[in-house]
């Protein structure tokens, strides 16, 4: 039997075993009280290659093989998520929270980044290793965030909006300094104030055009779709709505931007069109997520070397956690309590965007390849990434369900004062 026909049924198998098991050990975990996204990571850990994935063989190689195909099938889970998430927000809901949004998701990057930086140092990382943590520690995993917000059905809520919207922007600004970040290590200069502006507008304000663009031509191209009796075939709005979504993903790959928030942008454009579309097309969407989404958050898992981990400073894992957590809750939380004036909103946008998920992990994996960082520093981050993505769904929940106990006693006193 060719390699090739080898590699593609070791694909199959993998893609076949963490679907299974991340959506069982997703179940579970809901069942105890913790977020599904942690249980479904969890199993793609403990399938992975550096654990019991390594030991359990098919064909002559481990049964779970972090090839091409399977990450690339990975890829695809993350832009369906998003995607979801986007038709949940219309474009003049993000109009509304876009100076929130910018300004939380501005310095969601800008606060972690410099802490991220000098932390670092502090514990005797160099520069390139310092400036990658910085660039890692800016990103929000939006994935695991939206993720968490559905399960607690609270995505509809005015924190939701903010939190998402201001995610978008801290991922393209995060992608940004990445860009940076390698620009400076390879050359070894620091470019100026001037450079680094002139990067980041360009980057926003290309993705801006691609959002109103979709904005104005996809719920045209759809509706057409929708009426058309040339066109009234079972599946063709729904195959017309899957082209856009990739077509969109595409382009912001093109452009420069990470795919899934020309995902995301596809789904605002959705969602402010026809709301028959919107309806059939979220219920389409709904169904591939029952395969993708576990497929996505296990290969995040699996992608963990346990025995690199093993080995980790436990004193610098703790330090550059404490920095991880407290630059993003400080960062987001402190500018969404000016715009919201509650405490608790506040504090719930700084929590949930502090998991750093598969963003933090895809900017720490671009590191690596570059040649930013040692194998032990690889190590110490994607720990404290994991981290942060397993504690964010944690403590947002908590939050959540506190918010949802005071309520009940603010209407239990309500409704004895009625009484009285």
């Amino acid at each position: 039997m060719a390699a090739a026909e080898l590699d593609l049924i070791g694909t199959i198998v993998a893609i076949s075993v963490l679907i299974f098991v991340a959506r069982i050990f997703g179940s579970l975990f809901a069942k105890i009280g913790v977020p599904e996204v942690i249980g479904e990571i969890t199993a793609g850990i403990l399938l992975g290659p550096t654990a019991l994935g390594g030991l359990i063989p098919f064909r002559g190689a481990p049964l779970i093989q972090l090839g091409d195909t399977l990450l690339i099938f990975a890829e695809i889970g993350g832009i369906i998520i998003l995607f979801s998430a986007g038709l949940e927000f219309t474009f003049t809901q993000f109009r509304k929270a876009g100076a929130a949004s910018f300004v939380i998701g501005t310095l969601g990057v800008i606060v972690p980044f410099f802490l991220g930086y000098f932390g670092s140092i502090a514990v005797g990382f160099d520069l390139s290793a310092a400036l990658l943590f910085g660039a890692a520690l800016t990103a929000t995993s939006i994935a695991i965030t939206v993720r968490t917000l559905e399960e607690l059905n609270q995505l509809h809520t005015k924190e939701a909006q903010i939190m998402v919207n201001a995610a978008v922007i801290d991922d393209v600004l995060g992608l940004t300094v990445l860009g940076v970040v390698i620009s400076v290590a390879a050359a070894g200069i620091i470019p100026s104030i001037q450079n680094l502006a002139l990067t980041t507008l360009t980057t926003v304000g290309l993705w801006f055009a691609m959002l109103l663009g979709a904005v104005f031509i996809v719920p045209k191209l759809l509706r057409a779709i929708h009426v058309s009796n040339l066109l009234k075939t079972e599946g063709t709005l729904e195959a017309g709505a899957t082209a856009t979504v990739f077509g969109l993903s595409a382009l912001a790959s093109a452009i420069g931007l990470s795919p899934i928030v020309g995902a995301f942008a596809a789904g605002m454009a959705i969602a402010g069109g026809d709301p028959a579309v919107k309806h059939r097309v979220e219920d389409f969407v709904k169904k591939l997520r029952f395969v993708f989404a576990p497929l996505f958050f296990a290969v995040i898992g699996a992608q963990i070397n346990v025995l690199d981990l093993l080995n980790v400073s436990v004193i610098i894992f703790l330090f550059i956690s404490a920095i991880a957590i407290i630059s993003k809750v400080a960062g987001t939380g402190i500018p969404a309590w000016i715009f919201l004036r509650n405490r608790t909103q506040a504090l719930r946008i700084g929590v949930g965007m502090t998991s750093r998920g598969e963003v933090g992990l895809i900017i720490a994996g671009i590191g690596l390849t570059s040649g930013l960082v040692s194998n032990s520093a690889y190590a110490a981050l994607i720990a404290v990434i994991l981290a942060t993505t397993v504690v964010s769904p944690i403590m947002l929940r908590r939050l959540s369900i506190d918010v949802q106990k005071e309520r009940r006693r603010r209407q239990d006193r309500l409704g004895k004062l009625a009484d009285n």
